[in-house]
């Protein structure tokens, strides 16, 4: 097997990874508070016999009642949102209203806040070398897949806002349904207490994504205790500097390497690409 004969595909967490905060956590704290998010989060301790970690979760999520569009529209900043941008450069009334929408729900959060005392943003940004490494991996034909432990069509729906439609990034999270009242209710993709056990995904993916399985390499990024054991199962590890994962990696002699912005991401992709010269001919 020659070098030329070897693919990459590059399987990344979201929050505080491609994003740089976390993404549920941001949404639960807009409409719950922080202290009452807080106290729901020491339940499984608090109360231990009682409450699971799964059900704090579920607890959590059932307080929300947004569409996914509305979820979206209090996270990413309009600056952000090339889709909302775009719609507004051509005028579209549509674009107007959902502006306008925007501002009388940050004007109402804003009001909220204030009178707590608070003093935050509740946007969700985008890790700004992510789009250029998107771009890259497009031009080289790198498949980029986000496996996360949050919530797969807001995900999604955030993707889309910041790159647009049709980028390419296929996302395996848990899933999403809405109770009569219009509360969420997470369909949880597997049986751990989050929903999605990264190495499992990992290994998943090793058998069914890639081309030739025993050859093929998998790049992984993360921050976090669950990307632990995905970059167990990975073959080129990165993790955002200063993070649990970067310590755990450290802690274990793991061999990986720390990154601040997704820009050097993109130049261990190069790096592995002229290793590789002939990679960019891998058809997806």
């Amino acid at each position: 097997m020659t070098p030329s004969q070897i693919s990459l595909h590059v399987y990344t967490d979201f929050d505080s990874t491609v994003v740089l905060q976390d993404t549920g956590n941001t949404l639960l704290a807009f409409e719950m508070g922080e202290e009452e998010l807080g106290r729901i989060d020491r339940l499984p301790k608090t109360a231990p016999g009682e409450v699971s970690i799964r059900k704090a979760e579920d607890m959590k999520w059932s307080r929300l009642r947004f569409t996914i569009q509305e979820a979206a529209d209090i996270l990413v900043d309009p600056n952000d949102d090339v889709l909302l941008q775009s719609r507004l450069r051509e005028g579209a009334a549509e674009a107007e209203a959902a502006a306008t929408s925007r501002a009388s729900k940050r004007m109402s959060f804003d009001q909220r806040s204030n009178n707590q005392n608070e003093e935050r943003s509740y946007y969700v940004r985008l890790d700004q070398g992510f789009k250029r490494f998107h771009r890259f991996c497009q031009e080289h034909n790198i498949p980029i897949t986000v496996v996360s432990i949050g919530i797969q069509p807001l995900i999604e729906e955030m993707l889309n806002r910041y790159l647009g439609h049709g980028h390419g990034i296929v996302v395996r999270a848990n899933g999403l349904t809405f109770q009569e009242d219009g509360s969420w209710k997470v369909l949880w993709r597997d049986t751990s207490p989050f929903g999605v056990e990264k190495g499992r995904a990992l290994r998943e993916a090793r058998a069914n994504d890639l081309k030739k399985p025993s050859t093929d390499q998998i790049l992984w990024c993360g921050d976090g205790t669950s990307d632990f054991p995905a970059a167990l199962a990975s073959d080129i590890v990165l993790a955002r500097q200063d993070t649990t994962l970067e310590k755990v990696l450290k802690a274990n002699q793991i061999s990986h390497r720390a990154f601040t912005t997704f820009d050097t991401v993109l130049e261990v992709v190069n790096e592995w690409i002229q290793e590789h010269p002939r990679s960019e001919d891998f058809e997806p």
